[in-house]
């Protein structure tokens, strides 16, 4: 019952869709009316070339002649526009559902990014979305058009003989009841059929992502392996779901042609007896087909249907997701004032999780000043920055931005107070003028070489091939990880908002692109309050405020001579990570030993003028 009112449910919203385009499918409506009636007329000319070729009629044969050939320019121009209107139609619809489907999912929370896969979304726009499609168009068409063709030759077999018709007729029910039969259970195994697809699709994506990773580790055997057991899954359920079909279409099979082998052999006895002319007979087989053929198909055509329905109820469970702003958010066009930074006693639990990833966390931050966030792994130092960029609400405590509460900003307003370098450069497939004028939409040329050039990116990209307008690949593969590096600065340079946030922007990076690297970041934080996340303590040093974080508290607070001076948590790791660059043996690490503790390599001083 439950699956019935889902089934009608997804095909009210469809419908709405396809509302959309009422007079393409009314011209639809009209090429299906003429196929019917060029099916039904072959059936007339056979009877009519039969008849005039048993009584010798040779006359008959210039008008029949004419006939012939005004029916086939017929058919080929309703095949063409009938083709070619489904066609369209069928990549409006997907486009129009591609694009819902896009503009609801820019608009969904951080944390259902964190709990979809990336691949599971992907199978929802291309898979899905192309069983969705079909459906929109020929199969559609042709769950109305067979049934008509159907009740038309059995109008015209009434013509030619009642009883005739009424044999045929009669496996009618019989194969309706067969598709309501197999129906459920191929819609069933469809959704899973769909959803198993999806994994499939998200661990391939995961697997092309990371041939490095694969390469480096030797671990293509067991990659294959695994994808061998997904694979081994979607054969399952693809091989159950061919033996539904394959049932349904044997026993439409036997019931369509066992009707027709009766119908046809009390066709000949009516001849025998000269009762039923020769011509009425071809034109009975021939209906026989239009007749037959319409109900066999008919429950391949209902499983297709359920399918789609089923891949539709996967595309509106990402347009039903609760989005955390009714617009698509755009950037301001001018940069805030920012005076005051303020986090009061915050608290956040992730959704599901059994602890705290925050708990009472308190800052004050002034214009200019300079705060590092440090500690080890899942302390709750990138916690901390989602709540500051409005991915998730904190569940106690306050973030206020010049006395007011983050929470009753938009989210444009919000994310316009600041600049976000991530460790990961997160740049999108285009050029390198596409990825670096999302920090401002509207930026000049000018605009866009200035922060080339303060980024120091401006040298390399002007080696390439086509400059700034060079495409840099999936995520910028074409590019070194120092210069996708230096991108991302360059990005967050041309927003120049007043917030800045690091976070580890420079971990990946060998010690050439991290020299290149922290300069740039040297003159992107000049003049801007700045927020780090920091591994290495010696790269924060210079920072006005140190907040060590463990297990979502803050252990420890103060400058870095402060902290020493404490001798707790911050001073081990301080001296820990000393210990390891020197038992490293580099050159920078034994020179940093003779010198004095809080002295850092320079090449790692994000905050030194």
């Amino acid at each position: 019952m439950d699956c019935l009112v889902q089934s009608k449910s997804t095909m009210l919203r469809l419908g709405k869709y396809m509302l959309g385009h009422k007079l393409t499918y009314a011209v639809l409506c009209i090429t299906m009316l003429v196929d019917i009636m060029l099916n039904l007329g072959i059936a007339w000319m056979l009877a009519e070339i039969t008849d005039a070729a048993v009584s010798l009629n040779v006359k008959a044969f210039q008008g029949l002649l004419v006939i012939g050939v005004v029916y086939l320019v017929l058919v080929g121009l309703n095949g063409f526009i009938d083709t070619w209107l489904k066609s369209k139609v069928s990549a409006n619809i997907r486009a129009e559902l591609r694009q819902d489907m896009m503009q609801h999912t820019l608009r969904l929370p951080q944390s259902y990014f964190d709990r979809k896969h990336s691949g599971d979304l992907l199978s929802r726009f291309t898979s899905d979305n192309q069983a969705v499609g079909n459906a929109c168009g020929a199969v559609i068409i042709d769950l109305i058009r067979n049934p008509l063709l159907a009740l038309a030759s059995f109008a015209y077999l009434l013509y030619i003989n009642w009883l005739l018709a009424l044999i045929c007729f009669a496996m009618g029910p019989l194969l309706f009841l067969t598709g309501k039969i197999f129906g459920k259970a191929m819609r069933v195994n469809s959704v899973r059929l769909q959803e198993q697809m999806s994994r499939t699709t998200a661990f391939l994506n995961d697997i092309l992502g990371s041939s490095p990773v694969f390469k480096a580790f030797s671990i293509e055997g067991r990659l294959m392996k695994r994808y061998k057991s997904e694979s081994a899954q979607v054969n399952a359920v693809e091989q159950r779901m061919g033996s539904i079909a394959g049932a349904t279409a044997s026993l439409s099979s036997v019931l369509g042609n066992g009707t027709f082998l009766i119908a046809l052999l009390v066709a000949g006895l009516f001849v025998a007896r000269g009762e039923l002319e020769v011509g009425a007979m071809m034109a009975f087989i021939q209906l026989m087909n239009f007749l037959v053929g319409p109900f066999s198909v008919l429950p391949s055509l209902v499983a297709s249907m359920q399918q789609s329905l089923g891949a539709a109820e996967r595309i509106f469970e990402v347009m039903d997701a609760p989005v955390e702003t009714e617009q698509l958010p755009e950037p301001c066009s001018s940069t805030p004032e920012f005076r005051h930074l303020s986090l009061s006693e915050l608290g956040f639990r992730y959704p599901g999780a059994e602890k705290s990833s925050l708990n009472g966390v308190s800052a004050e931050l002034g214009k200019g000043m300079q705060l590092a966030v440090v500690g080890p792994s899942g302390g709750g130092k990138s916690t901390l920055f989602k709540l500051l960029l409005g991915f998730y609400r904190p569940d106690a405590g306050r973030i206020a931005i010049n006395g007011q509460d983050s929470g009753a900003m938009s989210l444009e307003q919000l994310r316009s107070y600041f600049a976000y370098v991530p460790q990961e450069a997160g740049l999108y497939t285009g050029s390198i003028r596409d990825n670096i004028s999302n920090g401002k939409p509207d930026a000049t040329e000018e605009e866009i070489i200035g922060a080339l050039r303060g980024a120091n990116a401006y040298d390399f990209v002007m080696e390439l091939p086509q400059g700034i307008d060079t495409e840099i690949g999936e995520h910028g593969s074409r590019l070194s990880g120092g210069q996708r590096q230096r991108l991302a600065i360059a990005r967050a340079m041309l927003k120049d908002a007043p917030i800045l946030l690091l976070d580890e922007a420079t971990a990946a990076l060998d010690n050439e692109s991290e020299k290149m690297v922290q300069q740039a970041i040297r003159k992107l934080m000049k003049d801007k309050t700045t927020l780090v996340i920091a591994h290495r303590l010696s790269t924060v040093q210079n920072a006005d405020l140190i907040l060590v974080m463990e297990d979502g508290e803050i252990a420890e607070r103060g400058s870095h001579e402060e902290l020493l001076a404490l001798e707790g948590r911050y001073y081990e790791l301080y001296y820990s990570q000393l210990e390891l660059d020197q038992d490293g043996g580099g050159h920078a690490a034994v020179e940093e030993a003779e010198t004095v503790p809080s002295a850092a390599p320079l090449r790692t001083e994000l905050f030194r003028a």
